[in-house]
């Protein structure tokens, strides 16, 4: 007679699947029970909402099922486009907690899900009662971020046959099932989830999916993929990289001595980051001797992935692109940094993941400045002073929402309601005040929105004249005004005010 595994309690298994993150895995007994208390488990159908605005702020892990990270608005999981598929094992929920200007996304069952919800705010209590749960929770999230990142970047960069292998790949290497008698990976996803997160039409995901069929690759099932040869799928989402033409590389770490003006520059700029106010005189002295401030002509090569050097990267002024290069050599330009913009906080380790495919880089679009400075060094410090883990992961995670919702708008909607949102959203970023009151200058060139839209220049410029004929913006020199928000707001949209 087969034995059958003894069912779990709610609580027992809220902690057990708790105790398998990072995060939570030291916690002891009775913090543990501590957080069980101000947590639930609660089950989820398929199209039901995990964010509910009526109640207190919270953080979400998924015991089984996935959830299509989209906008409010859409309830209708045929409408709308979504950001990302996520699963088990994942915290979700911190975008909420952090007082955002807008929630644009939540998080919509795609099939059956059961859910344990946290209660935020008492969450940061207990991680404020030990600020070592502040550095495994800062580990862990940025390990987590960056993998979603990824995932993200690489549903838009490349061919589809090439996009849509390497996003099987990478969900079912997170989120799909082992099979015990072969090599097989059973992954619950539909191809309309599929299709919305790629961008493209059901018919066309359809055809890839059958010609990874008849190779064998896969089976497809009703709402599943099943992946039968991982290695076979593994080489198609990740052929050899095309070479790519030379471009000056960027100057290593601690090669160039700073002067004393450009020291100042440096803490003057960090200081009034929130994540460094807390460090320390001296701590603040061994970043400022070990980084360098670097002035970029326009076109060279601020950081690449492929440079061998982590880096953390603060935009003091100017305008540089954040782009993906995929293996056929295609750069897809994911967001514009612009003064105040830095890259993420990463594992030392992060760089190993693109050495060989898909890797990015940061290009200067104008002359610009940047602060360079070590990643290690960073990380050493926050681990020094793990409370300072606090305010660099918030600050992290902020920005990362504010990265998020600029990118999806410029991949959703028409080329309009993109042009306009990405204006807009530019605009509040790094626009200065304009001579007419109430306006807005985003120094930005209509090559540089192209590229970000991914479109041609013409469509755009038809486009801008478009929207500066309706009042909303005016176009000059390099550069647009922003003279009419909520005009620029209706063009941005115009299809959700259905």
């Amino acid at each position: 007679m087969a034995r059958t595994e003894p069912r779990l309690s709610d609580k027992e298994l809220m902690e057990r699947t708790l105790r398998d993150m990072p995060a939570f895995a030291a916690w002891s007994s009775l913090s543990m029970s501590r957080l069980l208390a101000i947590s639930r488990l609660q089950w989820h159908a398929r199209g039901d909402s995990l964010s509910d605005k009526d109640r207190a702020p919270e953080m979400l892990v998924l015991v089984s099922g996935s959830v299509l990270y989209v906008e409010p608005s859409v309830r209708d999981l045929d409408a709308g486009a979504p950001w990302t598929l996520l699963g088990t094992g994942l915290l979700l929920g911190l975008p909420h907690m952090l007082a955002l200007e807008e929630r644009l996304f939540e998080y919509i069952a795609s099939d059956d899900v059961v859910a344990i919800h946290i209660d935020g705010n008492l969450l940061f209590e207990l991680l404020d009662s030990d600020a070592t749960r502040w550095k495994d929770m800062g580990y862990m999230l940025i390990s987590q971020a960056l993998k979603l990142g990824d995932l993200a970047s690489s549903q838009m960069a490349g061919r589809l046959s090439r996009r849509l292998a390497e996003t099987l790949e990478k969900l079912a290497e997170s989120q799909g099932t082992r099979s015990s008698e072969s090599h097989s990976i059973h992954l619950r996803v539909t191809q309309r989830d599929l299709a919305a997160i790629l961008q493209v039409s059901r018919q066309s995901v359809s055809k890839e999916l059958a010609g990874l069929s008849v190779s064998g690759v896969i089976e497809v099932k009703y709402n599943a993929i099943v992946v039968l040869d991982p290695i076979a799928l593994r080489k198609i989402a990740r052929p050899p990289a095309v070479q790519q033409a030379a471009r000056a590389a960027p100057h290593a770490v601690g090669t160039r001595e700073n002067s004393a003006k450009d020291i100042a520059i440096m803490e003057k700029t960090l200081r009034g980051k929130q994540a460094f106010l807390p460090w320390s005189a001296a701590a603040m002295a061994r970043l400022l001797g070990s980084s360098r401030l670097e002035r970029h002509p326009k076109g060279s090569v601020v950081w690449t992935s492929l440079g061998g050097v982590e880096e953390y990267l603060l935009v003091v002024s100017g305008h540089a692109s954040i782009g993906r290069v995929s293996p056929e050599g295609e750069r897809f330009v994911l967001i514009l940094f612009g003064p105040g913009d830095f890259s993420h906080i990463k594992p030392t380790n992060s760089l190993n993941l693109h050495r060989d495919y898909g890797s990015y880089d940061c290009i200067a679009e104008t002359e610009v400045m940047t602060i360079h400075m070590p990643m290690t060094l960073i990380l050493e410090t926050l681990d020094s002073e793990p409370m300072l883990w606090k305010e660099a992961l918030l600050m992290s995670e902020r920005l990362q929402e504010s990265y998020t919702q600029t990118v999806y708008r410029q991949v959703t909607g028409s080329l309009r309601e993109r042009l306009a949102s990405t204006i807009q959203r530019l605009a509040k970023l790094h626009g200065v005040r304009a001579e007419r009151e109430g306006a807005t200058l985003l120094k930005i060139s209509q090559a540089s929105l192209a590229l970000l839209l991914q479109a041609n220049r013409q469509a755009v410029n038809k486009e801008l004249k478009a929207l500066a004929a309706s009042g909303a913006v005016a176009l000059g020199y390099n550069g647009v005004t922003v003279l009419d928000d909520e005009a620029l707001g209706r063009n941005a949209n115009r299809s959700r005010e259905i």
